[in-house]
C-alpha cells in the first residue's frame, strides 16, 4: 500500500514538471521570474531586513506563486490550457486551480525604479541610487530582474521644534504628558511623521478643539545643517481657519427618545430628569440614570472626540437601541450643544428552533429549542432572556435499537449592560462590559439505565478590551450532578469496569473561571490570523475550608463531603491555539492545537466527568467515533465499543489540526486534512492500564487520521461533509500502530470500521 501512494506522488510530479511552464507566453515576450535586491549598506542587518521588507511592497506584479519550490499552478494552467471561453469546465478549472503565467511586458522596472528611491527617501535616505539589470534566459523565455541600491547615509534628526504661536495648542504638545515620537536622534522616518501628525490631530479634538484637522499641521525638514542630520519644525499652515484654533466647551446635553418612535406608540415624555450635567427626555420605560451614565460629554467640559465615541459605542453596546444619533450644534463661537437621539429596538422577542441530530453512533432525533427575550426587564437595558430546550434520540438499527434517550430543562439568563461593583470602574475601551447570571436545569434520561440531573449556576463579567481582546471572569461557578434510578444492567456494566465509577457518581462542583480570548480574525485583511483562548478553571478549595471547619464525613468511597454532597477539588488549564494563513485570495491553511491540563487533588483523584477532555469526533480527530479515543494506550472493552453512552475521557488533552482550504467551484469548496492527539489521566490508575499521561511516551501514543472535506458554503451558515480514516491508532501494540498497511477499501468490514463521515454545521475551528 506504500508503494501506491509513494507511486500516485511520483505521478503527480511528473506531470507537473514535463510541463512547459512558457508554453502560453506569447512570441517577443517572456515569462517573468520575479526579482531580487542587492542591498550595499552601513546599516544593522536588523534594519535591513526590515527595509528589504518595506522595497519588497513595491515590486509589482508579483510573479507566477511557487509550491515546494516548483510553479505548480503556472503548470497545471500548461496542462489543461489556455481557456477560450470564461465559463465552462476549463475555464474554472484553469481559475481554480491554476495560474496564467505573468508576463514581463506587464513590468514597469523604471516605474518600481522611482518607487523604490521613494521608500528610501521616506526612511532617510535621502542619498540612495537605485540601478537595475534584466536578466533573461539563454531561449529568450524568462526574464529575471536585480535592483542594486546603495542606501547611503541615513539621516538623522539633530533638532526638534515646535513654532506654532497659539499658548493653549503649545502647552498641550509641550506637557509632560504628551510623548511625541518626534525625537533627536531617530532616524527620519515618513511614516512615523504621519503617525505622529494623527496623534496631534487626536489630542487636540479630545481637548476642545472640534474644528481642527490633521491638513493644518506640517512638519519641516531642513537638511542644510551639519551632514546626514535633519533639522525638524513643526507648524501650523498659513490657511488654518479661526475655527479650527477655537477650543470648545459643551453647552447642554441632551438625550430624547426619537420622536418617531414616541408617536408610534403613542408615548409621552415623562418630566425631564437631569443627572450628572445630562438632560433626558425619556418615557416610564425606561430608567435615565443606566442610559446617562453611558453618556460622556458633560456640560461645562471641553468637547472630546474620545468621549463622543465612547458615548456612542457604549450606548449602542446596551443593545438596547435600534441605532444612536449624535447630533453636535455650535451654540455660539465657544460653546456646543449634544443632543443625542435613541431608537429603542422591539422590547420582547420569541423564537422557535426545530433541528434534528444525527450522531456518529447512529442515534438520531429531534429537537427543540424554545426563547423568550426581554431586552429592557427592568427598565435599565438588562436582557432577560428564558428558554427551554428538549430532545429525543434513538438507534434505528444497530446494537441499541429501540432504547432512546431524551432530555429537556429551562434556563434563565439575565445580562445586566454594565459592571455590577461595590465601586466604580473607569471606562477603559469603546465595548460596553456586562455583568451576567446564567442559570440552566436539565433532565436526562438514558431509558433501562439511568436519570442525571444538572444543576447549573453562575456569576461573572464579561467586557472587551480592544476589538480583538475579551475577558470573561466568574468568580462564581456552581454545577451540582445528581444520578438516580441506575438500573441493574447499567450496574452489572459499573461492576464490571469500576474504572467508571468516578465518571457516574453525584458531585458538587464550586469554584472560579477565567478566559481570555485574542481574536485576529476582526481583521479580516490581514494575510495570517491568530486566534487564541486561554481558560483557568479552579474549584473546590472554598468547599475544602468549610469541610475543615464544620467536619463533615466521608462517603463510602472515602471522598469528603458537604452537606453529605461530595465535592470536586482540581485546577484545570487549557489553551485553544488557532492559525489561518491565506496562502492566496481564496485558499487557506488553517491550523489548530488544544493543550488541556487538569490536575485533581485534595478531594478528587480525576476530573469530574462534565470536567474531563475527550478526543475524536466532527470537532475534534475526524477519523475516530466520537469521545473515543484514549486515555492513552487504554481501549474500552469490546463489550462497551458500541455503547452509546460510555466515554472514558481523560485530565489532559493534546490536540493538533491541520486544513489545507480551497475552492472548487461556486458555493462548494473543498480541504485535505490531517489530525493527531489523545487524552491521558493525571494520576495512575491500574483499573486503567496505559491511561496515564508520560511525556516520553505521549507523543508515541497519538491518534491521527486523515481525510477529505467537502464544505458547501451558504454564507449565512457552512455544510460539512468530512471523510476519514485512522492513520494510526495509538490502542494497538506498539510497532502495529500505523495502519496505513491495513487499508482494504474492497471490504465492507475493513470500510465500516475505518471510514468515518462527519456531517457538521460549520467550520471545525
Amino acid at each position: 500500500m506504500k508503494f501506491f501512494y509513494l507511486y500516485i506522488i511520483l505521478f503527480i510530479c511528473c506531470v507537473c514538471l514535463s510541463c512547459s511552464s512558457t508554453k502560453y507566453v506569447p512570441e517577443g515576450d517572456s515569462l517573468y521570474t520575479g526579482s531580487d535586491f542587492k542591498i550595499q549598506s552601513g546599516e544593522s542587518r536588523r534594519f535591513i531586513k526590515v527595509l528589504r521588507s518595506d522595497l519588497e511592497e513595491q515590486l509589482k506584479p508579483k510573479p507566477n506563486t511557487y509550491i515546494l519550490g516548483l510553479p505548480l499552478k503556472l503548470n497545471f494552467y500548461s496542462l489543461i490550457g489556455k481557456p477560450k471561453k470564461q465559463k465552462g469546465l476549463k475555464y474554472n478549472l484553469s481559475t481554480k486551480f491554476g495560474q496564467a503565467p505573468v508576463l514581463f511586458s506587464s513590468v514597469s522596472t523604471s516605474f518600481t525604479q522611482k518607487a523604490l528611491e521613494a521608500t528610501l527617501f521616506n526612511n532617510g535616505m535621502f542619498d540612495a541610487a537605485v540601478n537595475y539589470k534584466i536578466h533573461t534566459s539563454k531561449n529568450g523565455k524568462k526574464t529575471h530582474v536585480t535592483y542594486e541600491i546603495k542606501t547611503g547615509t541615513l539621516y538623522k534628526i539633530d533638532d526638534y521644534s515646535i513654532q506654532i504661536k497659539d499658548t493653549a495648542i503649545l502647552h498641550l504638545l509641550t506637557a509632560d504628558t504628551y510623548k511625541s515620537s518626534i525625537k533627536k536622534g531617530r532616524r527620519y522616518d515618513l511614516d512615523r511623521i504621519r503617525r505622529e501628525r494623527e496623534k496631534i490631530n487626536d489630542l487636540l479634538k479630545n481637548n476642545g478643539y472640534y474644528h481642527f484637522n490633521e491638513e493644518y499641521l506640517v512638519f519641516e525638514a531642513d537638511t542644510s545643517g551639519s551632514k546626514a542630520s535633519v533639522t525638524m519644525r513643526l507648524k501650523l499652515k498659513s490657511q488654518t481657519t479661526k475655527e479650527s484654533i477655537t477650543r470648545y466647551k459643551i453647552g447642554g446635553v441632551y438625550v430624547a427618545l426619537d420622536s418617531n418612535y414616541v408617536a408610534k406608540h403613542f408615548m409621552h415624555k415623562t418630566d425631564t430628569a437631569e443627572i450628572d450635567r445630562v438632560t433626558l427626555y425619556l418615557n416610564e420605560d425606561f430608567k435615565p440614570s443606566p442610559i446617562a451614565e453611558y453618556v460622556y460629554l458633560k456640560g461645562g467640559e471641553y468637547y472630546s472626540m474620545d468621549k463622543q465615541q465612547l458615548t456612542l459605542s457604549r450606548l449602542m453596546g446596551m443593545n438596547l437601541f435600534k441605532y444612536v444619533d449624535i447630533d453636535i450644534v455650535e451654540k455660539d463661537s465657544s460653546k456646543l450643544d449634544v443632543y443625542i437621539h435613541i431608537l429603542p429596538l422591539p422590547k420582547r422577542s420569541v423564537s422557535v428552533e426545530i433541528e434534528v441530530v444525527s450522531k456518529s453512533n447512529n442515534f438520531i432525533g429531534p429537537g427543540v429549542n424554545l426563547n423568550y427575550t426581554d431586552r429592557n426587564a427592568f427598565k435599565g437595558g438588562e436582557k432577560l432572556s428564558f428558554g427551554f430546550h428538549g430532545s429525543i434520540e434513538t438507534q434505528l438499527n444497530g446494537q441499541f435499537k429501540g432504547l432512546y434517550t431524551y432530555e429537556l430543562g429551562p434556563r434563565l439568563n439575565l445580562t445586566i449592560p454594565r459592571f455590577i461593583l461595590p465601586f466604580k470602574v473607569k471606562a477603559s475601551s469603546y465595548f460596553t462590559p456586562n455583568t451576567l447570571l446564567t442559570s440552566n436545569y436539565t433532565f436526562l434520561k438514558r431509558v433501562n439505565y439511568f436519570e442525571m440531573r444538572t444543576l447549573q449556576f453562575s456569576f461573572g463579567y464579561k467586557w472587551k478590551e480592544s476589538l480583538a481582546i475579551e475577558h470573561y471572569l466568574r468568580p462564581v461557578n456552581i454545577s451540582f450532578f445528581n444520578i438516580s434510578h441506575i438500573s441493574n444492567d447499567f450496574n452489572a456494566i459499573l461492576e464490571d469496569n469500576p474504572a467508571l465509577n468516578r465518571r457516574y457518581e453525584d458531585q458538587l462542583i464550586a469554584g472560579i473561571m477565567y478566559s481570555y480570548t485574542y481574536n485576529q480574525q476582526v481583521y479580516p485583511k490581514r494575510k495570517n490570523q491568530i486566534y487564541f483562548n486561554g481558560n483557568i478553571d479552579i474549584a473546590g478549595n472554598t468547599l475544602s475550608a468549610i469541610n475543615k471547619l464544620i467536619g463533615s464525613p466521608e462517603n463510602t468511597i472515602g471522598t469528603k463531603t458537604v452537606a453529605d454532597i461530595a465535592y470536586a477539588q482540581y485546577a484545570k488549564f487549557d489553551i485553544d491555539l488557532r492559525n489561518y494563513l491565506k496562502t492566496s485570495r481564496k485558499t487557506v491553511f488553517a491550523s489548530h492545537m488544544i493543550l488541556g491540563w487538569g490536575i485533581p487533588y485534595g478531594n478528587s483523584s480525576a476530573l469530574p466527568f462534565v470536567k474531563g477532555f475527550f478526543s475524536g469526533g466532527t470537532n475534534s480527530l475526524r477519523a475516530f467515533p466520537v469521545n473515543s479515543v484514549g486515555p492513552g494506550t487504554y481501549r474500552l472493552p469490546d463489550s462497551l465499543q458500541s455503547s452509546y453512552f460510555i466515554q472514558q475521557g481523560g485530565d489532559i488533552k493534546i490536540e493538533w489540526s491541520a486544513e489545507y482550504r480551497f475552492p472548487i467551484i461556486s458555493i462548494f469548496k473543498g480541504a485535505f486534512f490531517v489530525d493527531a492527539g489523545n487524552v491521558w489521566l493525571y494520576k495512575n490508575n491500574d483499573l486503567i492500564p496505559g491511561a496515564q499521561f508520560k511525556l516520553k511516551k505521549a507523543f508515541t501514543e497519538l491518534a491521527i487520521g486523515a481525510g477529505f472535506g467537502l464544505r458547501v458554503d451558504l454564507n449565512f451558515f457552512v455544510i460539512r461533509f468530512d471523510l476519514a480514516t485512522p492513520v494510526r491508532k495509538p490502542w494497538l501494540t506498539e510497532g502495529e500502530r500505523w495502519v496505513l498497511d491495513d487499508v482494504k477499501l474492497g471490504t465492507k468490514d475493513w470500510r465500516k470500521q475505518n471510514l468515518i463521515l462527519n456531517i457538521a454545521i460549520g467550520y471545525p475551528f
